[in-house]
């Protein structure tokens, strides 16, 4: 076996790597590495006194030894080449690597001191001692290595030593900044101030690495770091950075350290800006630029201190067009929206490639408080009726995208004109008409609501007949579609039906106050028999399960193929008002049980239950806040004047309270007849 002499040059066969099959490549004991990672310094010496031995070599080929282990046990001649100390791991990491990942000083300059060629070795990942020694932040083992390469007869060695790069492109001070070590990058940037202006294979520079890391200290050695004065070469540094280039600011993607910072470090963020000002004009791949990038945060301080500086940058737009005012209204952000408008009080006149202001893009996204301050300001109204390209206002928009709550806020607001007409001839109540589902659809869904809401508060049709605009989508029913959303319907609402048919059958056997014993005169009948909630029990429990088994019944002829569609919605349609009621009652069957239950004992738990329970189906009626929604917005259009038809509110109010009236007449009725 070939075994390495105390002289030879690791690096010499392998040309600065670790080269997989090299017959160099030998075996790092365990003992070795463990003693290395622990800094064990008796140990490695141990080993160090058996390269002694191991140096002696035939001139063709290996001396076959024996020699003890760290044990004093004898070692074959074949584990002997493996026994060495310039072994390495399974990751080709050499000693130097190991003590450099863990900061061991002292045992880096004794393996210096023996071997310096170490320095040049390479692991799997292509690092150099010097990149472990940067990566963990020791920076005294960084001096040191660039002080023992610097002592080398070839004066290419440091520069060889210092710019070396891992198989990712990343130098020594690359490594030191991602991990925020400052201390490491400085002692390297006073060696090679050029440094900072070699970026990685992926175009990434040492400077943005330390804004990712978010060390401020790292980030202001790479830029305020000067280079040596010129005249000649001197010591300690290389020749490449006599007259060091700027450090580079370069990112992934186009980006720059700027970027980086900006939704990270605002201090960091501060620094670049002092450095380098220019940088708020530079834009990524996308062609965002700094403050669009600060847009997207809720970081208002940084975007005003931004625009304290200079105010030209909220003019730039990317790729799509987008402003960084855009950007803001698409996240939501209000306060860095009020930012922009206070320094730049053109901002309503930006508009993005499509021709939309912000309130566009803010209706868009779906943000309805930066509409509602858009509202709210009258500087701003004439963005309210704004045109895009397409002829669309922002009420076009909310309608296209069935945005009940925007459509609401923009309804509200008298500037708002509802009957605008774009370039396809579509006022809003035209297009909301046209996204208007066929078939089965909810009485109070969003395109039913919006409609009603534009002929509430005025809006007209578009000068066009309105015959082939309404029959326009009737004309053409999606029949799959329709079929699937019957079955749906259908599921849903015989389970809920059944249930409740199944509970209130099996309540009428389970009477609250329990049955009278078999010895009494009407043994086996409710005790209760006599009070007047048990009868408003009874009936609520038995107009429960009536209304429940018809809707079932009629649910399972919607659900059936050999039904016709049409009859099918009817079906669904009458069985739904069926279930409304036999909720209600179940809802009125409970809290009379517990009622009659409680009332000896507790009159006022017993009250207390029944004002809870009643109204429960009131409020949680979709139908009835959504008309309540609609009024609002017709009074904040225009006034209480137009709010007297408020009635169909009182009405559909009165019709819930119909279900208990007659549960009480009825209830009274057999009372007062037994």
């Amino acid at each position: 076996m070939a075994v390495a002499g105390e002289g030879d040059d690791i690096s010499k066969a392998k040309g600065d790597r670790a080269m997989p099959g090299s017959e160099w490549e030998l075996r790092m004991d365990n003992t070795l590495l463990m003693a290395l990672k622990k800094g064990d310094a008796r140990t490695v010496e141990r080993f160090f006194s058996r390269a002694a031995v191991l140096s002696s070599e035939v001139a063709d080929h290996a001396l076959a030894i024996n020699l003890p282990d760290a044990d004093n046990n004898i070692v074959a001649d074949g584990e002997a080449g493996r026994r060495t100390w310039r072994g390495v791991t399974e990751g080709r990491k050499t000693a130097l690597h190991v003590v450099a990942t863990f900061g061991h000083f002292e045992l880096a300059k004794l393996i210096c001191t023996r071997d310096s060629s170490f320095l040049r070795a390479r692991n799997v990942a292509g690092e150099t001692p010097l990149h472990c020694a940067a990566r963990a932040g020791a920076d005294q083992i960084v001096s040191l290595f660039i002080s023992v390469a610097r002592q080398q007869e070839d004066r290419s060695w440091l520069e060889a030593v210092l710019r070396a790069t891992d198989r990712e492109g990343k130098t020594a001070l690359q490594a030191a900044a991602e991990e925020g070590h400052a201390a490491a990058a400085r002692v390297l940037m006073s060696a090679d101030p050029g440094l900072a202006a070699i970026d990685d294979g992926n175009g990434v520079s040492p400077l943005y690495a330390a804004v990712l890391s978010g060390s401020l200290e790292a980030v202001q050695i790479l830029i305020e770091s000067e280079s040596p004065a010129e005249g000649g070469q001197q010591d300690g540094t290389t020749s490449a950075s006599r007259v060091a280039p700027e450090a580079s600011y370069a990112g992934p993607n186009g980006q720059t350290a700027l970027h980086a910072a900006a939704l990270r470090h605002p201090e960091i963020a501060n620094k670049l800006l002092d450095w380098k000002p220019t940088l708020v004009e530079k834009v990524d791949d996308s062609g965002s630029t700094f403050l669009h990038y600060l847009a997207a945060t809720p970081l208002e301080d940084a975007v005003r201190q931004l625009l304290e500086r200079d105010t030209s940058t909220a003019y730039l737009s990317d790729c799509n067009g987008f402003f960084p005012i855009h950007v803001a209204a698409s996240m939501g952000r209000r306060a860095v929206a009020i930012v922009l408008i206070t320094h730049c009080n053109d901002m309503d006149e930006l508009v993005d490639k499509e021709g939309r202001n912000f309130l566009h893009i803010a209706v868009q996204f779906d943000e309805p408080a930066i509409v509602e301050f858009v509202s709210r300001q009258p500087l701003l109204a004439k963005m309210m009726n704004g045109r895009d390209y397409k002829g669309n206002t922002p009420l076009h928009l909310a309608v296209k995208f069935k945005n009940q709550k925007i459509v609401s806020l923009l309804l509200g607001n008298r500037r708002v004109h509802h009957s605008i007409i774009n370039k396809d001839g579509l006022a809003p109540i035209d297009l909301a008409i046209t996204q208007r589902e066929q078939g089965l659809a909810g009485a109070q869904g969003p395109e039913d609501w919006i409609i009603q809401c534009l002929q509430r508060t005025g809006a007209v049709f578009g000068p066009r007949r309105l015959d082939p605009l309404i029959n326009q989508k009737a004309n053409e029913p999606d029949l799959k579609k329709e079929l699937k959303k019957y079955e749906s319907t259908t599921q849903n609402l015989i389970i809920v039906s059944a249930l409740i048919a199944t509970v209130t059958f099996a309540a009428a056997f389970t009477m609250p106050g329990g049955y009278r014993a078999d010895d009494h005169q009407n043994g086996g009948t409710p005790t209760l028999t006599r009070k007047y909630a048990f009868a408003a029990f009874i009936i609520s429990d038995v107009l429960a399960f009536l209304c429940s088994i018809i809707a079932t019944t009629w649910l399972m002829l919607a659900g059936s193929l050999a039904t016709d569609p049409s009859r099918r919605v009817n079906l669904i349609l009458r069985s739904g008002p069926l279930i409304l009621i036999a909720v209600q009652s179940m809802i009125a069957a409970f809290a009379l049980s517990v009622y009659v239950v409680l009332a000896p004992v507790s009159i006022v738990i017993a009250v207390v239950v029944c004002v809870l329970a009643c109204p429960s189906l009131l409020l949680s009626d979709t139908e009835l806040w959504q008309r309540l929604h609609l009024e609002r917005t017709v009074k904040s259009r225009l006034g209480w004047s137009a709010m007297n038809r408020t009635r169909a509110i009182f009405r559909a109010v009165a019709a819930y309270l119909v279900v208990y009236v007659v549960i009480v007449v009825l209830s009274l009725f057999y009372f007062v007849k037994h």
